[in-house]
């Protein structure tokens, strides 16, 4: 969402913490820091499935990456990536195809530096300090061009980053904006939390215990089937998380259909 639920420079809670570093907790990484953990903790304590949620989304990108490979896409672009650990889009494509080209995008300049550190020594992939909001800056960046060619399919992610807009912002038109400038045969992979009486529950439980949550914008299954406009679905369409072409027992869990948080994938005709 991100990814799991990473996105462009959005805070939470008294001490400022980033859902990246929350997320990296959750996901047994090393980038975090006791504050992080301490609102992971108080996070998992008000809604306990968001941990499964965001181990899911970082699944679910993987298995997104292994098909659009073996499609033969061999550059991708992620929106909103949070720190690029713990198996995300680059240590993937190295595995199977270490010619592929990656762009990692996130606002938020704390995540961008460590990003940085991290990807330092890997080849075909750079991270971009730069607002999604933003497409024309981020398709003309130098980096990016170095990278991604615009003529040739590309594999475009944005995995919960779109729970962090609102409607005013209008996160459809700007996935438009994207998929506009894609090649045909390149393919969209968008998530996004769905409005449930459980999550909103642990939100307003943690405003009651420790302040302000997360600012997020949820939308239902068919809200998220209009970002899919134009593209033609692939099967098995807008399904649960865990319930997009699962590779193993693990990766569908139990109980996957109450999980609210909803994923296709698109091709450009």
């Amino acid at each position: 969402m991100a990814t799991p639920i990473e996105a462009q420079e959005v805070l939470v809670g008294a001490g400022n913490p980033s859902i990246a570093r929350i997320n990296d907790y959750w996901l047994g990484g090393s980038h975090h820091d006791q504050v992080h953990a301490d609102q992971a903790v108080q996070l998992e304590l008000c809604a306990p499935h968001i941990p499964y949620l965001v181990r899911a989304s970082r699944a679910l990108a993987g298995r997104m990456v292994r098909y659009l490979l073996d499609q033969g896409v061999r550059q991708f672009v992620d929106l909103g990536s949070g720190i690029p650990t713990m198996s995300h889009i680059h240590e993937i494509v190295a595995d199977t195809e270490p010619g592929s080209t990656v762009v990692y995008v996130d606002l938020d300049p704390d995540v961008a530096e460590v990003a940085r550190e991290v990807l330092h020594a890997q080849e075909n992939v750079t991270y971009l300090g730069l607002d999604i909001r933003q497409p024309e800056r981020i398709l003309l960046a130098p980096e990016f061009q170095q990278l991604i060619d615009l003529d040739r399919p590309v594999g475009l992610l944005a995995i919960e980053t779109l729970l962090y807009f609102t409607d005013a912002e209008d996160p459809a038109k700007l996935i438009a904006t994207y998929i506009d400038r894609l090649s045909p045969g390149s393919y969209v992979g968008l998530s996004h939390c769905s409005e449930n009486a459980e999550l909103r529950t642990g939100l307003n439980t943690y405003r009651r215990m420790f302040g302000d949550p997360p600012d997020v914008t949820l939308r239902d299954r068919d809200q998220l089937a209009t970002f899919f406009s134009g593209l033609s679905l692939v099967e098995p369409g807008i399904v649960n998380v865990p319930l997009w072409n699962p590779l193993t027992e693990d990766d569908v869990g139990q109980n996957p259909e109450l999980a609210h948080m909803y994923t296709g994938l698109g091709r450009k005709p």
